[in-house]
């Protein structure tokens, strides 16, 4: 099998029908690029050009080598340049993993974001609750995921990569729907607050937030996030979510900002720490920069 880079200098004198041309369009000496070509012709077994002093021609197995010389120095640059954009991470696939609240305006916005700078990363995601993000992680089900914060685990990088302030989601009909703002004590005997295998630490954010404001929150078997997603949502429900979860609230609720919290809710990427993925390490560069003083703490 011919070496490539004896057929890209036989290319160059098939094209320029003149060695002299030939090599100084190669960069190279004229009787280094001689001895080459005579070695091609040695390993295929008959001449490629008709040689005098006054012209050098194709023969007819030169003319039949020149097409598919071409298509295969074609095919070897672009395999380079695919295996090149790939170790730069310009190319590939990522699989996301993100929580419920995340797919109303971060996880858009951070796609957008990265699709800009990657156009040709395939993202694919995946709706999980936080508690399942850390072994769909360490089983590479997943590359990275975006939750509230999720749970802190040694083998497991983290970066933060917005901060919002808390809004209360309640029936249109609640005495309190109307209002501008709403302290937190107001809800003491409204809030349900999900189970805390689902998301261990933001169940604790919720607590201390509640406690925060003197009361200790309602536990409830299920989450106001199923009922909302479900349609059974009632007017005894009250949940707390991120402010982007506003802009598309169901019919029969309304979204109410919390009266100035003393803490934001905030999203965080988690990947593998020895994952040294390029389109990971990219992905992770863009989403850092998306939010840069948009719903941080003032």
């Amino acid at each position: 099998m011919p070496e490539l880079r004896h057929l890209r200098y036989f290319i160059a004198v098939a094209e320029e029908l003149n060695f002299s041309r030939a090599a100084k369009r190669l960069r190279m000496a004229q009787p280094p690029l001689s001895v080459a070509i005579r070695q091609l012709e040695q390993e295929i077994g008959t001449s490629l050009f008709r040689r005098s002093s006054r012209e050098v021609r194709l023969t007819e197995a030169g003319t039949a080598l020149l097409a598919g010389a071409r298509r295969t120095l074609a095919e070897a640059d672009a395999a380079v340049a695919a295996a090149q954009r790939a170790a730069a991470g310009e190319v590939g696939s990522l699989r996301v993993g993100y929580n419920w609240s995340a797919h109303f305006e971060t996880l858009p916005a951070l796609g957008r974001a990265f699709k800009e700078r990657r156009p040709d990363v395939e993202l694919m995601t995946e709706e999980m609750r936080p508690n399942r993000m850390p072994a769909a992680l360490r089983s590479a089900t997943i590359d990275v995921a975006l939750a509230l914060y999720p749970d802190v685990v040694d083998e497991l990088s983290y970066l933060p990569v917005r901060r919002e302030r808390v809004v209360a989601v309640l029936s249109s009909s609640h005495p309190l729907a109307r209002e501008e703002a709403i302290s937190l004590d107001a809800l003491a005997d409204d809030f349900l607050l999900f189970p805390r295998e689902i998301a261990p630490r933001l169940h604790d954010f919720y607590v201390n937030l509640c406690r925060s404001a003197g009361f200790e929150p309602r536990q409830g078997s299920d989450s106001s996030r199923t009922r909302w997603t479900i349609g059974t949502w009632d007017a005894s429900t009250t949940g707390l979510f991120p402010e982007s979860v506003s802009t598309a609230v169901p019919d029969g609720l309304v979204a109410v900002p919390i009266a100035a919290p003393a803490e934001r809710l905030e999203s965080e990427l988690v990947w593998r720490s020895d994952n040294e993925s390029p389109i990971l390490a990219a992905f992770v560069e863009v989403a850092g920069g998306v939010f840069t003083g948009v719903g941080r703490a003032t």
